[in-house]
Order: structure tokens, then sequence, then C-alpha cells
């Protein structure tokens, strides 16, 4: 499975692992996107520690931006005025204080959220964590048998809407 071909929009080219996901067509440059924000170099650092375990495809549109290896791992949303708003998905949760909050998707995605402010922040912890993330992004749980997977979230742990009790 891992080795089938993404799936391109052919609206905006954006890849994805299957057919008609959804995601927004408004495709924006990174310059663009960080118009009148000082926290494109925090961003730089994000990437650059992502890459760090492979390679990454940045997806910006107008309201986040998605790195992804063969599915999307991590990303951030729009820039606020002193820090940037990441995330990283895991199939297993993670509690640790710096992170915000974290969301379960079913059947076992856990999207951790966190507040990036500094370039100290991209420190070996959040390293660790991008390093896992980029295994789920190119779809390791999918092949091996043995990689954690959590599919019933503590009771820590938020849930959409729909996504049972």
């Amino acid at each position: 499975m891992t080795d089938a071909p993404l799936w391109a929009c052919p609206v905006c080219g954006q890849t994805f692992v299957s057919r008609n996901m959804p995601h927004s067509c408004q495709v924006v440059a990174l310059d663009e996107f960080f118009a009148g924000s000082e926290l494109r170099g925090l961003f730089d650092l994000y990437v650059a520690a992502a890459r760090e375990n492979g390679p990454v495809t940045v997806n910006a549109t107008k309201s986040r931006i998605a790195l992804q290896a063969r599915m999307r791992f991590a990303g951030i949303q729009r820039p606020r005025k002193r820090y940037l708003l990441a995330n990283f998905v895991h199939t297993r949760p993670v509690e640790n204080p710096r992170l915000e909050r974290v969301e379960f998707i079913p059947p076992y995605y856990y999207v951790h959220r966190l507040r990036l402010a500094e370039p100290d922040d991209v420190d070996g912890e959040l390293r660790g964590w991008l390093a896992e993330a980029y295994q789920v992004g190119i779809q390791r749980h999918v092949d091996d048998p043995d990689w954690p997977r959590q599919r019933e979230p503590p009771d820590w742990v938020s849930r959409p809407a729909g996504a049972g009790a």
C-alpha cells in the first residue's frame, strides 16, 4: 500500500494518499503566507527539523501549511503575532506539558498541537516527536505490524464531534 502512487488534485496539484481527500485548493507561496510576520525563520527551523528524517513536501494554503512525506504528518496554522501554532501526527498520544492539545482522529491518529515562539522551541524533544511523525508520514504504521497504534484514546485526549465518547 505504501508503494501506491499518490493522487494529485486536478485543480491545485497537491498530492494525497487517496482520491478526493478534503483540502483547500487555495495554494499560496510561502512569502505570501508569511507576509507581515517575523516568524518565517522559526518556520524554516521547524521544516529543517522535519527534513532531518527525509524528504518533505511543504504545502502552503491560505490558512495553513502542511508538511508531507507520503501523507501529511505535521504543519502550522496561520502565524499569530508572537508564535506559530504547530502540529504533528502520531498513532499514539503523547502527554507532555508543552502540548496545548492532543486530538484523536479515528481510527488511531493523534494530532498534537504546541506553540513555537523562539528558536529554542525547536529542540531535541520536538525533533524526536517529528522523527516519529515522519514515520507516520511515510506510512510505516501501515506496513509494520509492530508499529504502536492506540485505538482507544485516554480521557485527557480531545475527540472531535462524532468520534464517540
